[in-house]
């Protein structure tokens, strides 16, 4: 018996070394920026590695496909008056560059110079997240914020959703004096009290919901050693804030009305651990949230004229002119309902729109989730002013 308990040891040991290869192997190939790398090198290598690994919604539209979920460079105008401040892009888990693009653009246009990151396991298909672990991302957000701040006076990170949550891990241990911290949908915990369980259940199945994708911006599903990393990612920034304050400046734009992060959570952690006088947060809520924090401002995101109900997780940092998920964008976001129920909130692009919850169901059978902000401008404006307010030279 004995022997037998040794020889599955032996095998199970024997795998879980070809696995760790088989890792090191897939994780290598992913083109994570490098210390001292010249950012065009990085574009180069990921634009090679994506027309090798990117599965094709529609096999004639891979340019525009690959284009979307590029990482992305766009340098101020020459009328801009140069003022040395880059800015960051991080995305969140299963998006891609494309989540941030149009707040890219409104930056640059307020003389900004602007940097995306697409993190590794992103931007090629969904099963590659199986594999991705959230050392690399840590790893591809370290990298990048060193090689941008050799090339700027002063540098913020701006993060949507599990890029924010990088954005708050970078600094627990930064190697770069930053201005600041913009942070979209903060994900400093998802929004169910099940989330412990998934580490668990990613050990024996990689998916509890597969969606057939439709959206080459981002992933319909997500692995469920994906959401593990996410988890753990949450729970170590959450356990590095209660230990150490975050002094810098922050700003944050957020929706009562998230179901995918806990934004009540975001509240307290907001006013117990980012203790700058100047760190404000702007809070999108179909109703009165009477947060006791002067730093927090309440904004209504109800509008019956626009028929939205409210904000959703994708909504704060959206261009409502985007061409893809704007006001008038090519892809209505439904991925709550199947079938008939599909097909109708899609065919319904003057419908009402929101975050899922008993207000969109009530307004519309197909409601659809509210992919753009219609506060954008005023919100880049804020942002924009607030950076200058706040850069420090690093």
């Amino acid at each position: 018996m004995i022997r037998v308990f040794k020889d599955l040891f032996n095998i199970a040991g024997t795998y879980a070394v070809l696995a760790l290869l088989c890792a090191s192997v897939v994780q290598a190939q992913w083109p994570i920026p490098q210390k001292n790398q010249a950012f065009s090198s990085y574009l180069q290598q990921t634009d090679a590695y994506l027309m090798q690994h990117k599965s094709w919604l529609v096999s004639a539209n891979k340019q525009v496909e690959k284009t979307a979920v590029m990482p992305f460079e766009i340098k101020p105008g020459m009328s801009c008056k140069e003022n040395g401040i880059g800015v960051l892009l991080v995305h969140g888990l299963s998006d891609s560059s494309y989540s941030l693009r149009s707040m890219g653009d409104a930056l640059a246009k307020r003389c900004f110079w602007v940097r995306s990151i697409l993190l590794p396991g992103h931007g090629t298909k969904a099963e590659d997240l199986i594999d991705a672990k959230r050392q690399e991302w840590r790893a591809a957000v370290k990298a990048a914020v060193y090689n941008f701040a050799q090339e700027t006076d002063s540098l913020y990170i701006a993060g949507y959703s599990t890029g924010a949550t990088l954005a708050v891990d970078y600094m627990q241990k930064p190697e770069v004096n930053l201005s600041g911290l913009i942070l979209f949908s903060p994900l400093l915990k998802i929004n169910t009290s099940a989330d412990w369980l998934t580490p668990i259940v990613g050990l024996f199945v990689n998916w509890l919901d597969r969606k057939t994708p439709d959206d080459y911006a981002k992933y319909a599903s997500i692995p469920v050693p994906a959401m593990a990393e996410v988890f753990h990612l949450a729970t170590e920034v959450r356990k590095g804030l209660r230990q150490q304050a975050l002094t810098i400046p922050v700003f944050i734009a957020m929706s009562a009305e998230d179901n995918t992060v806990n934004s009540k959570l975001n509240l307290k952690y907001f006013k117990r651990h980012m203790t700058n006088a100047a760190s404000r947060l702007w809070l999108y809520s179909n109703k009165a949230v009477n947060f006791p924090d002067p730093r927090i401002e309440e904004i209504n995101s109800y509008d019956e004229s626009l028929k939205i109900t409210g904000f959703s997780h994708m909504s704060a940092h959206m261009s409502p002119l985007d061409p893809y998920y704007g006001k008038a964008g090519s892809y209505r976001v439904c991925q709550w309902y199947k079938d008939d129920e599909l097909a109708q909130c899609k065919q319904d692009v003057n419908g009402w729109s929101g975050e899922k919850g008993r207000l969109l169901e009530s307004k519309s059978p197909h409601g659809a989730r509210l992919s753009w902000n219609p506060d954008f401008e005023r919100l880049v404006d804020y942002i924009s002013q607030y950076m200058l307010q706040h850069a420090v030279k690093h």
